[in-house]
Parts: C-alpha cells; sequence; structure tokens
C-alpha cells in the first residue's frame, strides 16, 4: 500500500521542458508546423518562434510596440509559414518566413537583448501586411480562410487544410463603436463590413470574437463583451467577388443576423472558443464560471429576449482567460489568474486535470495536433537498398535516423503549452 501512494504521488502531472526566453508576460502562443515549431507574444512585443525539437529559438524580432493580443501561423503553399500578430500598437501584421531563412533571421532572446550589443531588432522576418485595427479593448483578432470564386477560379480546391487560401477574412473591434466588430480582408487590407452594436443592449467593449464559416459558405461570428455578454451572428451565403468592391458596399449583401444572445457572466468575458463542430462555443470569464452555448440556426429570441446557454459550470476560480480547444473538441482548457491552468471535457465540461508549476498568474494556453500524417523514413526501398545506403552513408545515416525519430516524436507528442505572467512557456504532454 505505501508502494501504491508513493507511485500515485509520482504521477502527479509535471511539465516535460520550461522554455526561458521571454523577460515579459507571455500573452499569446500558437503550435504549427505539425508541432515542430511554437509561436510566442509577450507584453513588450516581441515574438519567438521556438524549435519544439530542439527547445531553441528559430527567430526572434520586435514585432510590436505595444503588447501582442494574439498569434498564428500557417503553412504557405510555396514552403514556408506565414506569421499573423495582433498588437496594442493598433496593428496587424502578416510575416513571411521561409525555412532558408531560418539560418541568419536573429535568435537573440528577449532576456538577453539588454545584455548584448545588438539592435533592439536585427534581421527579423518579412513583413507582408501591417493593417491598422483597433487594439483599445484588449480583443484579439480572429480569422478565416476562405475562397472568393472570381471568372478566373471557380475551384475551392485551394481552401484546403494544408494550403494557404488567396483570401482571408479578420475579424476585429470597430475603432469609433467599441460594441462593433470590423471584418476585414487580405490581401486587398480592405474592410469589408461592421457589425453594429445594438444600441438597446448596453454590453460594453468587446472583448473576445471569433469568426468561422460553415459547410455551405455561411460566415458566423460569435463576440464576447464586458458587461457578461455574448452573442452568436451569421450572414448566410458564400462571400462572393462583388463582396470586395468597395463602391457597391451599400448594395452589397453583408446583412448579418443576431442569432443567439445571452448574459451568464457577472464579469468582463475573457476569451470565447469554438469547436470542430461548429454548433456551440465555449466562454470564460473574470468571475468564475465557464459556459457552454449553443449557435442555433435561426434566431430564437426566447427568455425575455435572451437565450438560456447549454451548459455553465462554476468552477469557484474566479479569473480564467484564454480558453482553446483542442482540435479534436474532445478537452479544452483555461488559463487561471491563481497560476493554474485547468483542463475539460469538451462533451461533459467535467474539470479533468489542474496543472499546477507556474508561480505567477497564467494568461494564454496552446495545443498541439492530435492527429498528424507523418512521412515514413524510407517507404519504397527494398532491404538490399537500405543496407546499401547504410553501409555507404554510415555515421551520417545514423544521424540522419536519430533527426527524424526526434522529429516523429515531437509531431506525436499530445502539446499543451501554458504562458505566464512570469515570462516562462511551460510544456505539457497532456491526453
Amino acid at each position: 500500500m505505501a508502494e501504491a501512494s508513493s507511485q500515485s504521488q509520482k504521477s502527479a502531472a509535471t511539465p516535460i521542458y520550461i522554455l526561458r526566453g521571454h523577460a515579459s508576460p507571455i500573452h499569446a502562443l500558437y503550435i504549427f508546423s505539425q508541432n515542430l515549431r511554437l509561436v510566442s507574444g509577450d507584453a513588450d512585443g516581441w515574438v519567438v518562434i521556438w524549435d519544439l525539437v530542439t527547445k531553441r529559438p528559430v527567430t526572434v524580432w520586435k514585432a510590436h510596440e505595444g503588447a501582442v493580443l494574439e498569434v498564428k501561423a500557417f503553412p504557405m503553399s510555396e514552403g514556408g509559414s506565414e506569421i499573423y500578430t495582433h498588437g496594442r500598437d493598433h496593428k496587424l501584421c502578416v510575416w513571411k518566413l521561409r525555412k532558408e531563412d531560418e539560418s541568419f533571421l536573429d535568435k537573440t532572446l528577449p532576456v538577453d537583448v539588454a545584455t548584448s550589443n545588438k539592435q533592439e531588432n536585427g534581421t527579423q522576418p518579412w513583413l507582408l501586411h501591417s493593417l491598422p485595427v483597433n487594439a483599445l479593448n484588449f480583443c484579439a483578432f480572429s480569422m478565416i480562410f476562405i475562397d472568393i470564386p472570381t471568372e478566373n477560379n471557380t475551384s475551392k480546391e485551394q481552401n484546403s487544410k494544408d494550403t494557404k487560401s488567396q483570401d482571408i477574412l479578420f475579424a476585429v473591434p470597430n475603432a469609433l463603436d467599441s460594441g462593433g466588430i470590423d471584418i476585414f480582408h487580405l490581401p486587398s487590407e480592405l474592410r469589408l463590413t461592421t457589425i453594429r452594436s445594438d444600441p438597446a443592449i448596453k454590453t460594453g467593449m468587446v472583448m473576445a470574437v471569433e469568426i468561422f464559416t460553415s459547410a455551405c459558405g455561411d460566415i458566423y461570428v460569435t463576440s464576447a463583451y464586458e458587461d457578461g455578454h455574448v452573442m452568436a451572428f451569421v450572414r448566410r451565403g458564400p462571400v462572393s467577388a462583388d463582396c470586395l468592391e468597395l463602391p457597391k458596399l451599400s448594395s452589397n449583401p453583408w446583412k448579418w443576423e443576431r442569432l443567439y444572445v445571452s448574459r451568464p457572466h457577472s464579469q468582463p468575458v475573457l476569451s470565447i472558443d469554438v469547436p470542430p463542430s461548429r454548433d456551440c462555443f465555449f466562454s470564460s470569464s473574470a468571475d468564475a464560471l465557464v459556459v457552454k452555448h449553443p449557435i442555433p440556426s435561426h434566431a430564437t429570441g426566447g427568455n425575455g429576449g435572451e437565450d438560456l446557454p447549454l451548459k455553465t459550470i462554476n468552477t469557484k476560480h474566479s479569473g480564467q482567460q484564454g480558453l482553446r480547444l483542442r482540435g479534436d473538441g474532445r478537452i479544452f482548457a483555461t488559463a487561471g489568474w491563481d497560476s493554474r491552468v485547468r483542463v475539460y471535457s469538451g462533451k461533459t465540461m467535467k474539470e479533468l486535470a489542474v496543472l499546477k508549476w507556474h508561480k505567477d498568474g497564467c494568461y494564454a494556453v496552446a495545443f498541439g495536433q492530435v492527429e498528424t500524417i507523418f512521412e515514413p523514413t524510407s517507404t519504397n526501398e527494398s532491404e538490399g537498398q537500405t543496407q546499401q545506403k547504410q553501409t555507404g552513408l554510415g555515421h551520417d545515416f545514423s544521424l540522419a535516423t536519430v533527426h527524424n525519430q526526434r522529429n516523429q516524436k515531437v509531431q506525436q507528442t499530445h502539446w499543451l503549452a501554458i504562458g505566464s505572467k512570469d515570462g516562462k512557456i511551460s510544456l505539457w504532454d497532456i491526453y
């Protein structure tokens, strides 16, 4: 019995690695490139891309003059990645990072900048776009890839999981209407439409927003507000090329329908996220509640003008933000001001784990991919060919094999990254 108790104590979850390099609180995290890369953004505007195999920085640069609110990264069709950053300097930037550029990009971490002789900004990724957007209310951007048919392009094959499509829609807070939401387009850098706030509902500022599409091309926006409200909107039908022509905006079919409105929170809502099923969304707040909301197909308007959420749990721990669902929707996690990250079931919302390592409050979490296709080390070589290679290459072949095995191990890890006020990032392997 004593041995069993000892084993139980040893089985408590601990991080498998700690990334140290930021000198200020971590506000944003995102795992990409089939779990091989992690991008982090901090309160001083620094962005670091980490190699999750070597646990070393790939490149470091100061992307913003204010705190970084959000970071995302996606593969480009011609190779490499595009990094999206949103800062408190009211800029939404898109950076191009090619594999061949990594060797000469600056790798001086923020904690070392003050003591090094390097300038604050060394060699950094290419800046492709810099959009002026609102960041007064700490609400980070959300984005989707879409395929807008034109006369020369009616195929939807571009909008695949592995290849970035040409057109992107961003949802960000409106600068003049604190409760409104702007939709921007890339590569045109145009603002296409605005979801206006309802003067009859005093929601305060937009605190979180998510944009996504349905299978039929409808565009959905879920939003959360300062007074505890959450809402869901839809714009019916796929986006056409006519929607990008600003002179015709008055006649464009940018008609937003509000499907859902509820006020389950008593404090500002800090984060929301949408599962792969696209039939609901989750919210966390400065209060102790985590709430699951429906996304109805049509407006219901029940309960005296407000709708009822699907499920509400009182975690008894106020201040949970950075809510993120894993790619399969089975679990989600929240970053707590009490320095703990809590993992919940996406189906039952039951608390599954409490992860504690950081001493200060946690602000951001990020999940890795859980379904990754790996390239085999050798698929169409005969045994004789393989032996011949091993004999001919000797030590070089062994190093290549070890490198490939290390990559595959990292790719197969169920990563959960946690960013804290202490400037450290803890890496966990969970479920």
